[in-house]
């Protein structure tokens, strides 16, 4: 019976024959010669069809694959290549497949491999790089079948690094011919008590050779015993019974108690007569109510004052004076009355959330104060990148009352770039038919290849967009909120999803015999050989910005986009362009060889066609009334005096790489330079260096809530004393030459969620949250410990003291003192008001260490319940230091035990 088994795949296709064969000598003496020459090859190609069939699905659901990061760095790479990691794919299958019933050796094995597999060492199998990360596994001609349950080891050598769990993508997919299946063992499983994804497809990370990237690495492993000592140090001279009642998130700029009782929430608010218009406060007031602070006939009153006059705090700072004082509002709060005053709608708003911010849930009183307050920065933002991963509507209309609340008004929502186009534009519906979704289709006529693990399904969460009407609907929820929508759909570079839509467009209407529609918004010429790599590893990701069919194209978006904004009455103010990463595009393309040659005076100056396509779009815009934005990177490609009056530009650059030299020089030129440095802005990141905290490493290993608390916008180069680079190596960071002007500054500050390793809306409210609420902090108040900026210009190293010298050497103090002062508001306030609204953020886990010959834990947040598991018992409350056992994991809970954190260890095994 077992023999039988093990080979039930081989006697099925036996059967198959024999029943073919049959058939075909019964029907021989009655049939006509035409039919015995056409039925056998009918029935023939049927069987063998019927034999892909179930090998297909025994593959998709029977293979086992493991995928191993063996070495995460190497000192030689094979093929002289700079930086390489060595991996491992084993196969097995519990039955036996023969060659004859795998196509005669024709499948593949498809998979998402973030930086392109170079080398492959010797045995049954190759792999092939297609275009962005996809790959496939091939086997060789020596390769002659399954045999049941032996293991088919594949190793191979891939360019670059991949250092994090989460970038090993899952979702592999077995095809033949053009039939493919998702192969189940490399699907993530959700987490009941984290809700967490896990990866079982993927062995354990457990040794230095899976987390160095290179000899000089000195990353530590974040376990247990890392933890505590980072909590520790942040809780060194604490005031461990610090009153937050009269705190709130973001900071006010001025605030004093009054001597006064506190007022009771129980008794509701009853808005005065001078506050019966609810436009622009009603989003506040159901942000009230849901706290349990609601209109009552005889509430306390609620006054609104829209005053001119109202006070403000003067400032000169560059660009942001009026927005600023624009937003500015006094509070009062008293036993008998609440007053708020301000000059705009925005202001009496931030009067209303600031409320919203002093409330506690477990508490049912306020406290007597009274608080003068505007913003630090104008611009103060969240980036949400919906194209390489798509997020729900229900995603963002979640997360813009959270903004809100934390004072947030710009949302810059990233709508297309390689991997997705995700918004609708009326008149070219190939946009979204073809590029809003990934399958498996070689030709892309009708969808995208898939790309970061997305997997084929023709439905999935990950794939999608918005139509106008939904579009609109954000539009509207977030001016409701104060905020500012921000479009972005990449050019010319990161538009692979448009391209590959507008050559399915010309493919369809070309075969209509329509060759003037069928060109009508061609991104791609045909005659154009460049042989180039983006970033991604795409060769063909870039819109020509030679053809004037691009320039139709975008013309057409825009205007369409700029309609959809119209139609609901809220103005498209800025437009993100991207305008960076085109890598070397366009070299051979010969409508770029003529323009060079036609329009040689007009490109004097220009470094590159980049330069050319974004001063042109830039002025398009501007001649649509709409404020160009843009990557610094592609930003400084430009002709400044070709460039519109207004023009933002986002400064990305790595402080580590003197990022700071570049972001000086673009506010230098007048231009609304918005902060969006990698190191502490971009919530992709890991919160801690562990391979199971999700996120990506190219610019840090970590970015955990205190590193965005205590960043200092306004000295870029500062940090140079306080951080060290994706290697935990210091650097320097030089700013004598780079000084910004007198009385120039930053425009604002921006947060980013980059989504090729976020697959989810769960695991994005995951990387946004704790982090956002302590950008919040940042964007809106400046703390009395930042080091003030240096226009004289200096050099900063782990060796100078700048930083540590002020403020009589107590500014380390002073700086950990606001911390546990912001820890503590956000665990007793801000924690769970996000619970309630549903949001899914991160439970930090907590630390362990050793003291008095006694284990202790710890936690970043107070008040966290903490939990310890001893062998493999169950998980046991921590009330208190107990002594030394065996203890194998602890974890953080929330209060009611739905959720818990991620378990640590104590010490790592590395």
């Amino acid at each position: 019976m077992k023999g039988l088994i093990k080979k039930k795949g081989k006697i099925k296709w036996q059967r198959i024959k024999t029943a073919l064969v049959s058939g075909i000598m019964a029907v021989l003496p009655a049939m006509p010669v035409l039919s015995i020459l056409v039925m056998p090859s009918v029935q023939a190609a049927n069987a063998v069809q019927e034999a892909n069939h179930v090998a297909l699905n025994q593959l998709a659901d029977k293979l086992q694959l493991n995928y191993q990061l063996t070495a995460s760095y190497l000192e030689t790479c094979p093929a002289k290549e700079t930086q390489c990691y060595r991996s491992a794919i084993e196969l097995t299958l519990p039955t036996q497949l023969s060659n004859e019933e795998l196509n005669h050796g024709d499948w593949q094995i498809y998979f998402s491999q973030l930086s392109p597999v170079y080398f492959v060492d010797a045995g049954d199998f190759n792999i092939e790089h297609i275009n962005g990360d996809l790959h496939k596994i091939v086997p060789k001609a020596s390769f002659k079948g399954f045999v049941a349950n032996q293991f088919y080891r594949i190793e191979f050598y891939s360019q670059g690094s991949q250092i994090t769990r989460s970038e090993f993508m899952p979702n592999f997919f077995v095809a033949m011919g053009d039939k493919a299946q998702l192969i189940k063992s490399t699907q993530t499983q959700r987490n009941k008590e984290t809700g967490l994804p896990e990866q079982a497809y993927l062995a354990p990370f457990n040794a230095d050779q899976q987390f160095l990237l290179a000899k000089n690495d000195a990353t530590p492993f974040a376990d247990g015993q890392y933890l505590a000592e980072q909590y520790q140090a942040l809780a060194a001279n604490a005031n461990k019974a610090t009153d937050i009642s009269d705190k709130l998130i973001p900071t006010p700029l001025h605030s004093q108690s009054l001597d006064s009782a506190p007022l009771s929430l129980a008794k509701g608010y009853r808005l005065t007569a001078d506050a019966v218009d609810f436009k622009g406060r009603q989003a506040a007031f159901d942000y009230l109510a849901s706290l349990g602070f609601a209109a009552k006939d005889k509430g306390t009153p609620l006054l609104l004052q829209l005053d001119t006059q109202a006070p403000k705090v003067a400032s000169t700072e560059a660009h942001d004076s009026e927005m600023k004082t624009s937003e500015a509002y006094q509070l009062t709060i008293t036993a008998e009355q609440i007053s708020i005053r301000a000059g705009t709608e925005a202001g009496l708003f931030y009067g209303l959330q600031s409320l919203a911010g002093l409330i506690s849930l477990s508490d049912d009183q306020l406290v007597a104060i009274e608080i003068q307050d505007q913003p630090r920065y104008a611009f103060r933002g969240l980036h949400i990148d919906l194209a390489r991963n798509f997020h729900s509507l229900d995603f963002i209309k979640r997360i813009i009352p959270q903004l809100a609340a934390y004072k947030i008004n710009k949302l810059h929502l990233h709508l297309a770039d390689d991997e997705g186009w995700r918004l609708a534009i009326p008149g070219l519906p190939e946009l979204t038919d073809v590029g809003a979704k990934r399958c498996f289709d070689l030709t892309e006529q009708s969808c995208l290849l898939p790309q970061l693990g997305s997997g084929i399904a023709d439905v999935k969460p990950v794939d999608g967009y918005l139509t106008v009407a939904q579009y609109q609907e954000i539009l509207q929820l977030a001016d409701a909120h104060h905020i500012e929508v921000i479009p972005s759909l990449d050019m010319p570079g990161h538009s692979r999803a448009a391209i590959k839509s507008m050559e399915a467009r010309y493919h369809n209407y070309l075969a209509k015999g329509d060759k003037a529609k069928a060109e009508e918004f061609l991104l791609t010429e045909f005659a154009d050989k460049t042989q180039y790599s983006s970033l991604q590893y795409y060769h063909d990701n870039t819109l020509n910005v030679c053809l004037a069919s691009t320039y139709h194209f975008i013309d057409t978006v825009i205007d369409e986009v700029k309609k959809m904004h119209q139609a609901v009455g809220i103005p498209l103010v800025h437009y993100h362009i991207g305008a960076d990463e085109t890598a070397g595009a366009w070299v051979d393309s010969p409508a770029c060889i003529t323009m060079k040659k036609q329009k040689a005076d007009e490109l004097t100056g220009l470094h590159s066609l980049n330069g050319y396509f974004i001063e042109r779009v830039a002025n398009m815009l501007a001649d649509k009334g709409i404020i160009a934005a843009g990557w610094n990177d592609g930003m400084g490609e430009v002709r400044p005096e070709n460039m519109p009056a207004q023009v933002q530009s986002n400064a990305w650059s790595l402080i580590s790489d003197n990022g700071h030299q570049i972001a000086h020089k673009q506010v230098n030129l007048g231009w609304k330079v918005v902060l969006s440095t990698p190191e502490v802005t971009y919530f992709d990141f890991p919160y801690a260096s562990h391979p199971d905290e999700r996120g990506n490493h190219w610019a840090a290993r970590a970015i955990d809530s205190f590193k965005v608390f205590s960043f200092m916008p306004d000295n870029l180069p500062a940090h140079a004393e306080r951080w060290r680079n994706s290697l935990n190596q210091p650097f320097i960071a030089d700013d004598s030459h780079s000084q910004l002007k007198p009385g120039h500054r930053f425009y604002g500050l921006q947060g980013h969620l980059w989504s090729e390793m976020v697959q989810s809306d769960e695991q994005a409210e995951y990387m946004l949250f704790p982090r956002m609420i302590a950008l919040a902090e940042r964007a809106w108040h400046k703390a009395s410990w930042e080091l003030a900026y240096d226009y004289q210009g200096k050099i900063y190293s782990q060796q100078t003291q700048h930083f540590a010298s002020q403020l009589n050497g107590q500014a380390e103090q002073v700086l950990k003192q606001d911390w546990q002062t912001f820890a503590a508001v956000y665990a007793n306030k801000v924690q769970p008001k996000l619970a309630k609204a549903g949001v899914f953020y991160r439970i930090a886990p907590p630390g362990i260490r050793i003291e008095n010959q006694l284990l202790v834990l710890n936690s970043l947040y107070p008040n966290a319940e903490l939990e310890y598991q001893l062998d493999s018992g169950p998980w046991l409350t921590y009330r208190q230091a107990f002594k030394l056992n065996d203890v194998k994991h602890i974890r953080a809970r929330v209060k009611d035990g739905t959720r818990y954190s991620r378990p640590s260890t104590w010490q790592s095994s590395l």
